[in-house]
């Protein structure tokens, strides 16, 4: 329930910034990955996001939501997620720290 009160409304931010509409947002129960952007636009993410940090949460949304823009790694698409969120090394960083522990949950 909670990250269907916080995930949301992120991605709708991070996508009014960069111009661009999912198809849709969704809440999934992955082990194995954070977002996923699906070629029709529609953005999926774990519920155990919310378990990160808010800076965290936030830039796994920008990557997804970047990719609405360019999907794929290029320099222009980390561009975009750069523009989103200014902590993204760090948050990087972060999940792979701690990320493995988090998708164990549940």
């Amino acid at each position: 329930a909670e990250a269907g009160h916080r995930i949301p409304p992120r991605a709708a931010r991070h996508a009014r910034a960069l111009g661009v509409a999912p198809r849709a947002v969704r809440l999934k129960d992955t082990r194995t990955r954070w977002g996923s952007c699906a070629p029709d636009g529609t953005l999926a993410f774990s519920w155990r996001l919310v378990m990160a940090p808010d800076w965290v949460m936030d830039y796994v949304v920008a990557h997804e939501v970047a990719h609405l823009r360019e999907m794929n790694h290029s320099p222009r698409f980390w561009a975009q997620v750069a523009r989103l969120s200014p902590h993204r090394t760090a948050a990087h960083d972060w999940l792979r720290c701690h990320g493995a522990g988090l998708l164990r949950v549940g």
